[in-house]
């Protein structure tokens, strides 16, 4: 779990920090298990299911210029890249890589539907993507290597040379520089102009937020997060749109869609005591629940007051348990198989 320095309770992070204002806080992750590594990212990078990115640092007229190139990248192309000047970048980990989840628990004071996914970059020497604000939160966890961070909340122009594709801003010298080593994280808040610069090789874990236009939410308080939970105060800040957020914080990305059972295969579950203790929430789902529904993959079911305490479980254990097991209708069981909730695994 992430530690917050000096004598700030997550509490106080939420009331001072969240997306209201960065901050840096030293050592305040212990070395990322599990980690993962530049070959391993290089392989993700190859697969056509997965979103990938090499932006490459190229000097021009004594000023930096970004080019990107979209992945899936051949083996011998990522073979064959300079000793510096570039990063690759890899999104949705967690979804490819189900181990690497148990790290989206560094920030276990933000409620879970708020998450949208791990990135894991790889930077050479020298790489970075340039300066850019992102309309999301974001938790920037060094791993290995370090990295240089500059962020200011000052406006900053967009620079004209760029690529569309990057939306970079021009290079800014006032704000805050400080220096990412392993363990160090740094957290920004929507819109804050920032610039990471590797300053040796080093791979960076982003743990990135999500939400729809509609919602925000700065005066979030602790006593609101249980796994997948919605609260009330959630609702109340989205206002008019309150019922559409529970299925635009589960949406999926068009590329991200876990396979379906067939009707067959949904009946022989349904039948099976001993089936249905092997579901587990499938690495590609999102499943969210307030007071009277539930959302899984941007699809809304009314929840059955009998069915509420199985769903929360659900959330918290992501796999059914035996509990779980009993007191969840078969109709709502066959629901959310229907939508592609579960994956099955072997009988522990």
């Amino acid at each position: 779990m992430l530690r917050i320095p000096g004598r700030l309770s997550a509490q106080r992070f939420l009331t001072k920090h969240w997306q209201k204002a960065p901050l840096f806080m030293p050592g305040a992750i212990e070395p990322m298990r599990p980690s993962v590594s530049r070959n391993e990212l290089a392989w993700l990078a190859t697969l056509e299911d997965v979103e990938s990115r090499i932006v490459f640092t190229e000097w021009r007229d004594d000023k930096r210029h970004y080019r990107v190139e979209s992945g899936p990248f051949d083996p011998e192309f990522l073979q064959a890249l300079p000793k510096r000047d570039w990063t690759l970048l890899v999104h949705d980990v967690e979804k490819h890589l189900p181990s690497m989840r148990r790290l989206l628990l560094q920030v276990p004071f933000i409620p879970d539907w708020r998450i949208d996914d791990l990135m894991i970059s790889f930077a050479a020497p020298g790489g970075g993507v340039g300066p850019h604000q992102d309309n999301y939160d974001v938790f920037l966890c060094q791993g290995i290597g370090m990295r240089e961070w500059r962020f200011t909340t000052a406006q900053v122009a967009e620079d004209p040379s760029a690529s569309a594709e990057l939306a970079l801003l021009q290079e800014f010298a006032d704000g805050d520089s400080r220096l990412a080593k392993q363990g160090d994280v740094l957290y920004l808040p929507p819109g804050v102009p920032h610039w990471g610069t590797a300053q040796r090789a080093c791979i960076t874990y982003s743990i990135g937020m999500r939400a729809p236009a509609f919602y925000a939410d700065p005066d979030l308080r602790l006593n609101e997060v249980r796994p997948g939970y919605i609260s009330p105060q959630a609702r109340s800040r989205a206002g008019r749109d309150a019922d559409r957020l529970g299925p635009g914080v589960t949406e999926l990305k068009s590329w991200l869609q876990p396979d379906r059972p067939e009707p067959v295969e949904i009946a022989a579950i349904l039948a099976s005591r001993s089936a249905r203790h092997r579901l587990r929430l499938h690495g590609m789902a999102r499943i969210a629940y307030d007071d009277s529904t539930v959302y899984v993959n941007g699809a809304a079911r009314a929840l059955e007051d009998s069915e509420r305490a199985a769903v929360a479980r659900l959330c918290e254990q992501r796999r059914l348990d035996r509990a779980s097991t009993a007191t969840l209708e078969d109709a709502c069981l066959q629901w959310l198989l229907e939508q592609g909730a579960f994956e099955q695994v072997d009988q522990e």
